[in-house]
């Protein structure tokens, strides 16, 4: 069994954990709570010993109990420290980018040390599939974090339009944007960038107005949540050619 194949296993393991942990079981009022009662914030504390958790289970590497502590509590004085700063995409980017650092650290520490992954061949080979997650890691990326950057993008411009245009259904608009980017990284990774062309078509008749401001708040919105699952599915083939 190849080192580099599980080792690019092992950090796609992490980054999924990380990302559950971010976007998938921590809720908005989970995150306003932090905001508002900063490092008084039990959710601050419970969300970082999730963090640690998942990254804990999903690595696989139960000899490291120690080194996932100090990763939860490190995950802990990021997000403490952010809660203190303003809730825009700067702060947002720079949370993350802290994050991806320590699982890096967190990576190379495991790796690094023993040559190998001291685990039992048994828990081993059900996670050796670098491509499987590769895979997930993708599909969550594209349906929150992605959603979660175009939302603080384009926030600036929501008061202008706001008020301008019928209310729709509650959070369609999310659920639009996590489906279009679902589909399109799927065409991607399928390599029918065709199917994209008439999503695009399809997308702007049915989010037709008259309004210049809500159809160009819609169209930034829209540009960046295809370019963003085009970029990401791109990436994810790239990966998968180095993992297969």
């Amino acid at each position: 069994m190849d080192l580099d194949y599980l080792n690019i296993s092992l950090l796609a393991r992490l980054i999924l954990a990380h990302l559950l942990a971010d976007f998938v079981f921590q809720t908005g009022s989970m995150v306003s709570d932090r905001f508002e009662n900063k490092w008084r914030s039990g959710w601050l504390y419970v969300h970082g010993l999730l963090a640690g958790m998942l990254a804990y289970v999903l690595s696989g590497a139960f000899g490291y109990a120690w080194l996932f502590a100090a990763y939860a509590a490190l995950h802990i004085l990021i997000d403490g420290f952010k809660s203190s700063r303003k809730d825009n995409l700067k702060w947002f980017v720079l949370d993350q980018v802290a994050h991806l650092f320590t699982i890096l650290a967190l990576w190379a520490v495991i790796s690094g040390f023993t040559g190998a992954l001291s685990i039992p061949e048994a828990i081993l080979l059900p996670l050796a599939g670098a491509g499987l997650w590769i895979l997930l890691v993708a599909y969550v990326v594209v349906i929150w974090p992605c959603g979660i950057i175009i939302g603080k993008f384009t926030g600036p411009w929501h008061s202008d339009k706001e008020g301008t245009e019928d209310a729709g259904l509650l959070n369609a608009g999310l659920w639009i944007g996590r489906l279009e980017r679902f589909l399109i990284l799927t065409f991607v990774l399928l390599d029918q960038y065709q199917a994209i062309g008439l999503l695009v078509a399809a997308k702007s008749i049915f989010r037709f107005t008259t309004d210049r401001r809500v159809s160009e708040y819609i169209l930034i919105g829209t540009l960046l949540s295809f370019t963003a699952a085009v970029l990401v599915g791109i990436v994810t083939r790239w990966l998968l050619g180095l993992a297969l």
